[in-house]
Parts: structure tokens; C-alpha cells; sequence
């Protein structure tokens, strides 16, 4: 799998085969598994604030969704990029950077939380666990071309 930027200001993910349609996929996956709720982590900091049934009433639910529509642009853009198993193209618009540039930090931010990398190195991990890591470091590395090159 390539990233590279375009010359229309986005990004293009040149996908080679089964294995990087699975990465792809693995995004929302990984944003949106192991029963963590980005939205309820968010607000766990505010647990005995008096202003806490505010925040869950009315901040909670709007987090949700936007964190929700950020993984649907991704969702979207890669069912319409190719078949999931042969070489296909992904591309990342200016106007989709911000939610891509959104639901890879979720997707990083939960394993993060769920594998806790920064105590092990990766020679040390699981096979799961090494798994898990290489993705999330991809996951920065895009963050990081989206950063330099379309949301400058």
C-alpha cells in the first residue's frame, strides 16, 4: 500500500491487495470495537461535576454523532474504491480530510487504550498485539501526509 498527495491537494491511497483492503477496513474496526465508546472517554474525565447530566444530555449525543459521521466518510470511501480484494485506488478529498484526519484518531486513540503500546516494545508483543500496533502506526502515518500536505 502507497499514500501519496495529489496534485488537486487530498490524498491518494494506492491499495495493492487483500491484505491492505483489510487494513482499510480495519479502521472503522478498530474506532468502533472492543465496546469503547469514544464519546463516553471523552466525558469520563467529568464523572462528579456537578454539570455531568448536562453534558451527557446535550454534548454526549452531538460527540457521538460526529464521531460516528467521521467513520461513515471513511466507510464510504473505501466500499466505493474497489472490489476489497484486487489493487484499487482511495481517495482522500480536502473535503473529506477532516473527518479521515478525525476517525483515524479515534481508531488509534481505542487501541491505544485497549493494548497500552507505549509499556512494550514491539519485538515483545503478541502477534495480535504487533498486529494492532504496525495498524495504528499506519493510521498515524496517513494523519501525518493529512497534516502536511492537505490540512496546512
Amino acid at each position: 500500500m502507497k499514500v501519496a498527495p495529489t496534485l488537486q491537494g487530498g490524498l491518494r491511497i494506492d491499495v495493492e491487495n487483500a491484505l491492505d483492503w483489510m487494513v482499510l477496513r480495519c479502521i472503522s474496526y478498530d474506532a468502533r470495537g472492543g465496546g469503547l465508546d469514544l464519546a463516553d472517554r471523552v466525558s469520563s474525565k467529568m464523572a462528579g461535576d456537578d454539570s455531568m447530566d448536562d453534558w451527557e444530555e446535550f454534548v454526549i449525543p452531538e460527540l457521538r454523532e460526529e464521531f460516528n459521521s467521521q467513520l461513515d466518510v471513511i466507510e464510504a470511501a473505501i466500499a466505493h474504491a474497489g472490489d476489497g480484494e484486487g489493487p484499487g485506488e482511495v481517495f482522500i478529498t480536502r473535503d473529506d480530510s477532516e473527518p479521515w484526519y478525525g476517525g483515524l484518531n479515534q481508531a488509534r486513540l481505542a487501541l491505544e487504550e485497549r493494548y497500552g503500546f507505549s509499556r512494550e516494545e514491539p519485538g515483545e508483543m503478541t502477534p495480535g498485539k504487533r498486529s494492532a500496533w504496525f495498524r495504528s502506526q499506519f493510521y498515524l502515518h496517513v494523519q501525518s501526509l493529512l497534516l502536511d500536505y492537505v490540512l496546512k
